[in-house]
């Protein structure tokens, strides 16, 4: 919602300034309005920044992209750790049955953190699951091995509960709501570029129904981009929202 709601935002601006441009036109002389100022203008000054513009939109797009699919990929390793994980706790008998308890409870509780029945993902509790991850640990570290087979079990079982426990606290942190500074100063700048540019579109843009149709158009597939930017940087909110199919099938496997 917060992604449809600036991008909107966004369209609107820079459509109504394309209009102002329209009627800023009237308060010029002649001379500003000539075939050589608007050749120039248009082929060499808002060309050129059109194409930056586009280049540096571009580019914020594919890092947003990139931090998703990263994202994506961690949530699919830390799905296959947890199945081995209660796949090694299985092997290693009966006395571990408390360890795969919370592994399972753990498992649950993230899957409603972040993809709740409701729809809307809940505020993520780091000091929670931080104390389950804690807790997935510490019954794997008192477990007393009888055997060769049972100790070797018990060292890879903690390898991977330790594993477990950093790429929870990871991906806890990776969803704090604050935004960096850096990102919005270059994302305001960005937004008062293309407003630069429609402005002087407008200007030298032939009043018709098909140029204020294509300003339009031009206005959406900008405010568009901004909200694949903004929604990609949300992935656990929004339209283009997280799949949550890794860890659902894993919860599957374990057979719960």
């Amino acid at each position: 919602m917060k992604a449809i709601l600036i991008s909107f935002t966004i369209f609107t601006i820079l459509f109504i300034v394309s209009l102002l441009g329209m009627a800023y036109r009237k308060f010029l002389t002649e001379h500003h309005l000539s075939q050589e100022s608007k050749e120039f203008v248009l082929t060499v000054g808002l060309e050129l920044a059109g194409v930056i513009a586009a280049f540096v939109l571009a580019l914020a797009v594919t890092g947003a992209q990139s931090t998703f699919n990263e994202q994506r990929s961690e949530l699919i390793e830390e799905s296959a750790k947890i199945v081995f994980l209660q796949q090694i706790l299985v092997d290693y008998g009966p006395e571990s049955n408390e360890a795969i308890d919370v592994l399972q409870h753990s498992l649950v509780n993230t899957i409603e953190e972040y993809w709740p029945s409701g729809g809307k993902a809940n505020d993520t509790n780091l000091e929670a699951n931080m104390t389950q991850a804690k807790t997935l640990y510490e019954k794997v570290l008192s477990l007393k091995p009888q055997s060769d087979s049972q100790n070797l079990l018990k060292q890879k079982a903690l390898e991977l509960s330790f594993n477990l426990e950093q790429s929870s606290d990871l991906l806890q942190l990776q969803q704090v709501k604050s935004i960096p500074v850096t990102f919005l100063i270059v994302m305001t700048l960005l937004v008062a570029w293309f407003i630069f540019i429609f402005f002087s579109l407008g200007i030298y843009a032939p009043l018709n129904s098909t140029v204020i149709f294509m300003l339009a158009l031009s206005a959406l597939s900008v405010g568009i981009a901004f909200f694949i930017i903004i929604d990609l940087s949300l992935p656990f909110e929004g339209v283009l929202r997280m799949p949550s199919a890794p860890l659902t099938e894993a919860l599957d496997y374990l057979g719960i």
